[in-house]
């Protein structure tokens, strides 16, 4: 998280994980098209795409999207992220719109070490159940 001075993050853009995932709806609150959006983002992911931009950012991990309808954990929290500077100008040269934003941010996370280590862990426990012994008449 970077440190933020008194009231900045008021007028800075919010990126929930609603916006980019792509297990919700346009009804739910995706803003992007569902080919560019990842499953199920959390916003430390957010959060950690954003810091490598260099952009000033607040990650908000108590914050809550109006839309979500689950209350989970991993479902929490935003990101506020500062796209303008004062005279209203692009503070980073490719990303110029809250749009361009999340479109980048979807597609660098599935490039995340934290995402790279999951996969495997995911995949072990649906191939454990074939190796079950059968009980009863031989």
């Amino acid at each position: 998280m970077v440190d933020v001075l008194d009231g900045d993050s008021k007028k800075w853009n919010c990126i929930y994980p609603a916006y980019i995932n792509s297990n919700r709806s346009l009804k739910r609150g995706r803003r992007i098209p569902k080919g560019a959006a990842v499953e199920n983002p959390t916003c430390q992911e957010i959060g950690d795409v954003v810091k490598s931009l260099g952009l000033r950012h607040e990650v908000q991990p108590k914050k809550h999207y109006s839309r979500e309808l689950d209350r989970e954990r991993w479902q929490l929290g935003r990101v506020k992220v500062q796209l303008l500077d004062g005279n209203g100008l692009p503070v980073h040269e490719t990303i110029k719109s809250k749009a361009d934003l999340m479109q980048y941010v979807a597609a660098m996370i599935p490039k995340l070490k934290s995402r790279s280590a999951k996969a495997p862990d995911q995949q072990q426990p649906s191939s454990s159940g074939k190796n079950k012994k059968k009980k009863g008449k031989k």
